[in-house]
């Protein structure tokens, strides 16, 4: 617990790193009388908070406690409503920010998620279409040929859709210049998928005789996780990362 002396006998008390937060985000106003400082928790934050060993002082009407103004029996409350900000400076207090950034913003980690599985079709058809069409040609070597063409149709659709959805309203630069930066990183990031594609897609029906098509998919799995860290962070987020 962290208290402060606000002056006319007041203190602000609340366990960190709520403290730092609401000394911030609360205006002189709030701080000038005894009142009991709450905010409403979600579920999905609840758990974190949990995990983290980050607590709050109890609660009150299904709100959460996180603080105090004054001292003994408080009547007055004052909610206080947390952004993403918010929760990401809350749980920086035990994490990386990598780490703390995505869990403070999971509905855009669901978008980006959902899209990425979008792609999964997207993918899946552009590489069988072209294996189709290649296999009489080149035998083989249409394996990795129609591997990469799925590979490059699934990143430049979850491209465009993560532009103009997953990461709107987070500061991207418009420029076409930093466009096409951004969709260097992505191709840079989304490279372990490509590579886990191709070589499920050669491997394993020369080695297990699998479908061409459960090939690919077995391989767009295998890269999905660590594209996501990858294209979220590196991607779309290095700069709010490093801004803060």
């Amino acid at each position: 617990m962290v208290c402060r002396d606000l002056g006319d006998s007041l203190r602000l008390c609340a366990p960190e790193p709520w403290f730092t937060l609401l000394r911030d985000k609360l205006s002189a106003k709030d701080l000038k009388k005894p009142t009991l400082i709450t905010t409403r928790i979600r579920w999905f934050n609840k758990l974190v908070l949990k995990v983290l060993g980050i607590r709050v002082l109890g609660y009150r009407n299904n709100l959460a406690v996180l603080g105090c103004v004054g001292g003994g029996d408080v009547d007055n409350v004052t909610m206080v409503k947390l952004s993403n900000e918010d929760w990401y400076r809350v749980y920086s207090y035990k994490l990386p920010r990598s780490l703390a950034l995505p869990l403070s913003e999971p509905y855009r980690v669901a978008i980006y998620v959902l899209i990425g599985m979008s792609g999964i079709p997207v993918n899946l058809a552009t590489a069988t279409l072209a294996h189709s069409a290649l296999i009489g040609l080149l035998g083989y070597t249409a394996n990795p040929v129609a591997s990469t063409a799925g590979f490059e149709a699934s990143v430049l659709s979850n491209f465009t859709l993560h532009e103009l959805l997953t990461f709107r309203g987070t500061g991207l630069e418009r420029a076409f210049r930093k466009v096409l930066e951004r969709l260097v990183k992505y191709h840079v990031a989304s490279a372990t998928s490509w590579l886990s594609q191709v070589l499920m897609a050669t491997a394993l029906p020369a080695v297990l005789k699998m479908p061409f098509w459960l090939a690919q998919l077995v391989g767009i799995i295998v890269g999905f996780i660590i594209n996501f860290i990858l294209g979220y962070l590196y991607t779309w987020s290095r700069h709010r990362l490093e801004a803060r």
